[in-house]
């Protein structure tokens, strides 16, 4: 049970209500998936500082859509969907603009958690650096697969789902996307 009385079994009757303009159900329905976005978010963008708009201007959109929802998928794969199509836009703008201005892209993850010690703090940052330098030079569509799976922790149906993939894809690509980071984060120690 949520602090708004609700369990995750409340999905569909959260979008229900939210279709028949209960503001407060469609709040619910975002509150919950809300740091799986921010993750889905940056992990496509590279940004944790874009993630944040991103996702709130896929919720925006999410909520005018919200009567092509069809029950197809969960409710949370449909939102996350939004979310990356909003994620991956953002992207091709932001390299549209940097093209022009002939600026680099560059993935850049922060750690936020302060309860650790220093040194456990920086050595996590350190760490967590490494791993986003190396996500940063896989390919669009290797961050995105590792981001859904590993950083917002979806399963590989509700990963097809955000992707608009078969899961037969999102299996091989997790596969291939594991053996890039892989080498990427070898090659670094190098």
């Amino acid at each position: 049970m949520t602090a708004g009385g609700w369990t995750d079994e409340d999905d569909p009757a959260l979008v229900t209500r939210a279709l028949d303009r209960d503001d407060a159900a469609f709040g619910e329905l975002l509150r919950r998936h809300r740091d799986a976005a921010l993750r889905v978010a940056a992990v496509i963008t590279g940004s944790t500082d874009d993630a944040a708009d991103v996702v709130q201007e896929a919720f925006v959109r999410a909520h005018g859509r919200l009567g092509t929802f069809r029950g197809e998928s969960s409710a949370r794969s449909w939102l996350l969907r939004v979310v990356a199509n909003e994620a991956k836009n953002h992207v091709r703008g932001r390299t549209r603009r940097r093209r022009h201005e002939d600026r680099h892209f560059r993935l850049g993850l922060r750690s936020t958690d302060t309860a650790e010690p220093t040194d456990v703090a920086a050595e996590r940052r350190l760490e967590h650096e490494r791993v986003a330098a190396a996500l940063g030079r896989l390919g669009r569509r290797d961050r995105e697969v590792l981001g859904c799976r590993f950083l917002a922790g979806l399963t590989e149906a509700e990963t097809a789902d955000v992707l608009g993939v078969p899961v037969g894809t999102v299996k091989s690509r997790t596969s291939r996307a594991l053996d890039r980071l892989a080498r990427e984060l070898e090659e670094q120690e190098r």
